[in-house]
């Protein structure tokens, strides 16, 4: 019966592991061994997403709820966060008063995060505004009494080099480094400005580099293709100026995007990260805005009905790309009835920026690539779904199948702004079609783009995003933070091995492999003569949480 028990209850087996590891330490375990303390984690971060308090204090301010974010920082396994000042008023008193001694508690090093003056117009970080100077001495000064406070962090760095001159830089960091040694500097910058003549004329007054990733120059939160080549490129370049590289992922919006990421790109995104960082590649990694309350996020449930709807993105095209003519298109083969009349009726919507031109870009509805209805995006109301019925019955007359196809296309040469588009509630008469309203997954309709810079998605509004993406984040945190663990305290080169083959199995989403390592864990974590009493009972602990929440995708 135990050894029922052991083999099929993964509790029980860890229990039992447990129990004799406690029965047999003062055998196994020699006096004479003393393990060295680990080396410094790799940055595994969060920024923004505080939790505020349900109701203003007597100030008539929303602060931040200091305890029940710290314990979702806990629960990510994070050893760092950006703390954003900016919402109210209060955030720089609840950081100094609250947030600081709790962080340092929890073992949580924080860096304030600013925003600079592009950003600051309606809204200023109080209570300096844009007088960095200031900013930089009274964190360096808080620094001295809070070892966890590093330094700042600094927003969209490169869209402000006319006010961030490396003189006023220079003097910014001089005021911080007067009041604290250790206090540092890491601008926030976009792959595209990373370049050798920005990095020649601040390596100086650099400490180090925090890159978002949106895969420029096609900024959207939905491909990942293109991160490790970006991040290699980058990291080549932070290495010859000896500067940590830290890397900054998306899971909230970003703006002028149809939507917030999807969990599983949050995961896959991460997964690439982590990958980097367990080559040394980077230095760390930090999720942009987390939620750490699991709210439905309505602003997404855009579909005319249902959850889902066919959605077609062009990004802001900069002058440099004068193409036109390209589009992207969902297509689906269609058959036909040639004894009813052929009728096609959808809903369609668009959402663009004000002033945007006329013409800029088009929908349009194409049979065999014949377009048959098209319509300018800015012909209605941005965000307003708008039905159409087509009588197709001569275009289809003699066929038996034809291609239908749902396209938004460039219609105008040079740089253009951000745009998507919508396709809903697809019905017919006398056409055979699938899946019209897009809410399950098939392979009915095809996507087809002409170039990079236009994609698609079909995109599902999803209650329970917020909660997804954080369990996601949780479990690949949770993962290195064990493997990092295991590898820096173990002594036996399997444990090692099979901490770094746990590793890779979850990177590669070869989820089985990965929950059996998992349970052969403790019984090597036990017999492992260098790692120390109370770190064999933590790691086998964190092996049964990463288990349960690897169980539960």
């Amino acid at each position: 019966m135990v050894s029922w028990l052991f083999k099929r209850n993964w509790k029980c087996r860890c229990w039992l592991v447990s129990l004799c590891y406690a029965l047999i330490f003062t055998l196994i375990q020699p006096v004479s061994v003393t393990a060295a303390p680990p080396s410094p984690y790799p940055i595994l971060g969060d920024y923004g997403g505080e939790i505020r308090e349900k109701k203003p204090r007597a100030d008539g301010l929303v602060h931040v709820d200091t305890p029940r974010t710290i314990q979702r920082l806990k629960e990510l396994h994070a050893n760092t966060y950006f703390y954003l000042i900016w919402h109210e008023k209060s955030d720089w008193d609840d950081l100094r008063k609250e947030f600081l001694p709790a962080a340092r508690q929890a073992g949580i090093n924080v860096w304030v995060y600013l925003v600079p003056p592009s950003e600051a117009q309606l809204k200023r970080s109080e209570p300096f505004g844009t007088d960095y100077v200031a900013w930089f001495r009274a964190v360096g000064r808080l620094g001295r009494h809070f070892p966890n406070l590093k330094g700042i962090v600094m927003d969209d760095f490169n869209d402000n080099l006319t006010f961030f001159t490396p003189t006023y830089l220079a003097k910014a960091k001089e005021a911080g480094r007067r009041e604290n040694p250790g206090f540092l500097f890491y601008p926030q910058i976009y792959y595209p400005a990373l370049d050798t003549a920005l990095l020649t004329h601040y390596r100086h007054l650099f400490d180090g580099v925090v890159m978002s990733f949106r895969d420029d120059h096609y900024r959207n939160t939905q491909k990942t293709d293109r991160m490790i080549e970006q991040l290699d490129e980058v990291q080549a370049r932070l290495e010859r100026a000896r500067l940590p590289f830290i890397l900054m992922i998306y899971a909230s919006r970003l703006s002028a995007t149809p939507a917030n990421p999807s969990a599983q790109y949050v995961a896959n995104a991460l997964k690439l990260a982590l990958s980097r960082l367990k080559l040394q590649r980077l230095d760390g990694v930090v999720t942009y805005v987390l939620h750490k309350e699991f709210l439905q996020e309505e602003g997404d449930a855009v579909a005319k009905s249902g959850a889902s709807y066919a959605n077609l993105f062009a990004p802001a095209v900069s002058s440099h790309d004068d193409a036109l003519g390209h589009y992207v298109e969902w297509r689906q083969r269609i058959y036909l009835d040639p004894r009813t009349q052929a009728k096609l009726s959808f809903w369609h919507m668009s959402v663009y920026p004000p002033n945007t031109a006329a013409g800029t870009y088009t929908k349009q509805v194409l049979i065999d690539n014949r377009v048959v209805w098209q319509s300018n995006i800015t012909s209605h109301a941005s965000e307003s779904w708008v039905p159409v019925t087509l009588d197709l019955t001569r275009v289809l007359r003699g066929k038996r199948q034809a291609v239908l196809s749902l396209r938004l296309t460039k219609m105008k040469k040079g740089p253009a702004p951000w745009t998507y588009s919508g396709f809903d509630c697809l019905s017919a008469s006398g056409i055979s079609l699938q899946n019209g309203d897009f809410e399950y997954q098939g392979n009915e309709w095809e996507l087809i783009s002409s170039t990079r810079n236009l994609m698609g998605e079909v995109l599902r509004y999803d209650p329970s995003r917020r909660f997804r993406t954080f369990q996601a984040v949780r479990r690949m945190y949770r993962t290195f933070r064990l493997h990092e663990d295991l590898t820096q305290w173990a002594e036996h080169p399997l444990l090692i091995r099979k901490a770094d083959r746990l590793l890779t199995c979850i990177l590669l989403d070869r989820l089985p492999f990965a929950l059996h390592l998992l349970e052969e864990l403790p019984g090597l974590v036990l017999f492992d003569r260098q790692i120390p009493y109370h770190r064999k009972e933590a790691l086998i602990r964190d092996a049964h949480q990463l288990h349960h929440l690897l169980d539960e995708e």
